[in-house]
């Protein structure tokens, strides 16, 4: 059985959402418990020697080892012959990778960043590599100082030196990796861990059941080795989870709390709120106004950007004419590039954010009105019945009138 493993903050619920890294020193001189990393980061260790466990997959650590950590990774110091000292940079890896895949010239390097980080996430440096890395580190602590030291220093254009220096330090771990093994796009992909999984479907209707049937395994079986494994249950992980998005939904749209949490999982704002408050300790209305500068700080990324469409199809979705392509065109990009952005941060593409957002609208109309379904169908911006049908189906496992009746009886019952 694998030991429990102790889950780390994300540390963006600490500090500032505008801020893109932090950085530390760190020495470790025994070995650690399993920790599970909300957030990404880089270890790069200048002495000592060990044995580091990422996931089931075990890695020596000697002087110049960089570790590059994915979100929801699981890593252990499972042996310390001499004592290690590191740099400990946590960052904001889904904003630097949207930075970087609007970068000419990386769009497909940028596009395959977090697969290949995944596949090769220690590196034993050269000389001169090492070189090249300890110098953008020190640049960053210049620039950011030590978290330890609580260093409060702000420079002029603070936030654009701390993003290019980060896209440095990505660009210059993946080219080291490419050196060493070449292609690695040829190697055989790595399945996801469980608990990789559940992060990569965190806004989905997820279940142990569906757990279960895409790892071969039984419900009971999933729920015991997720308690194993972080001394919580599944419910109390995914919410964790739902959290962390749920932040961004606040800082970059003007959702109501009940459109997030149809986006984020979440039954209803009241469900959303009594989590996050519990977990965040701040409601989310006041979570919004302590971070509503956040948004002007950012240049017009692609995160912005995402988030602008999620907001522009909550208030537009009745429109019957709209289409991914008038959206796309609207906010300045490609489908394809529309397409990418949302399944990034939503895990839907146009056509099936589009569809979400209006059977949801539906089901609304469904429980508080008696319109017509083919009424409510031309009201949530559907042509025409069959094609409202299709879709609610889709999403809901039932037909309108069948909802309608099941609200109505539970209605009934409560009454």
């Amino acid at each position: 059985m694998k030991k429990q493993a102790q889950i780390q903050e994300k540390w963006h619920l600490e500090k500032s959402p505008d801020t893109v890294c932090y950085f530390d020193y760190e020495a470790i001189e025994k070995p650690t418990k399993a920790i599970i990393h909300q957030s990404a980061r880089f270890w790069y260790f200048r002495k000592g020697k060990g044995i580091l466990k990422i996931d089931d997959t075990t890695y020596e650590l000697k002087p110049n080892t960089i570790v590059s950590i994915a979100p929801w990774k699981i890593t252990e110091i499972v042996e310390v012959e001499e004592t290690l000292q590191f740099i400990k940079l946590i960052y904001d890896f889904q904003f630097i990778n949207q930075m970087l895949k609007g970068a000419t010239g990386l769009e497909k390097d940028s596009a395959e960043l977090f697969k290949t980080i995944d596949m090769e996430p220690v590196l034993h440096l050269d000389s001169v590599q090492a070189q090249e890395i300890e110098t953008i580190l020190e640049k960053l602590k210049e620039e950011i100082g030590v978290a330890s030291y609580d260093n409060t220093n702000h420079k002029p254009l603070r936030f654009l030196y701390m993003t290019n220096k980060m896209t440095e330090l990505l660009i210059t771990y993946h080219r080291y990796m490419l050196a060493k093994d070449g292609n690695l796009s040829q190697r055989p992909e790595k399945p996801l861990s469980l608990l990789s999984y559940i992060y990569a479907h965190s806004s989905e209707r997820l279940t142990l059941d569906k757990l279960a049937s895409v790892f071969y395994m039984s419900a009971s079986s999933i729920a015991k080795q997720l308690n194993a494994l972080t001394g919580t249950g599944f419910a109390k992980l995914l919410t964790e989870m739902r959290i962390a998005k749920v932040s961004d939904y606040l800082i970059y749209t003007d959702l109501t709390l009940s459109e997030i949490a149809y986006l984020t999982g979440f039954v209803d704002a009241s469900h959303l709120s009594k989590n996050f408050n519990a977990k965040v300790d701040v409601t989310p209305i006041r979570y919004r106004k302590i971070y509503s500068h956040v948004r002007t700080n950012f240049n017009k990324t692609d995160k912005e950007i995402a988030y602008s469409v999620i907001d522009f199809l909550y208030k537009n979705y009745n429109d019957n004419e709209l289409s991914g392509r008038e959206v796309a065109a609207k906010f300045g990009i490609s489908l394809g590039d529309l397409n990418m952005l949302l399944i990034y941060y939503c895990e839907k593409d146009f056509d099936n954010l589009l569809n979400f957002i209006r059977i949801n609208k539906a089901c609304e109309l469904l429980s508080s009105t008696q319109a017509p379904i083919l009424q409510i169908a031309i009201d949530v911006g559907y042509n025409n019945a069959k094609t409202f049908n299709l879709n609610f189906y889709k999403f809901m496992n039932r037909h309108p009138s069948d909802f309608r009746k099941k609200i109505t009886f539970q209605a009934d019952k409560e009454s």
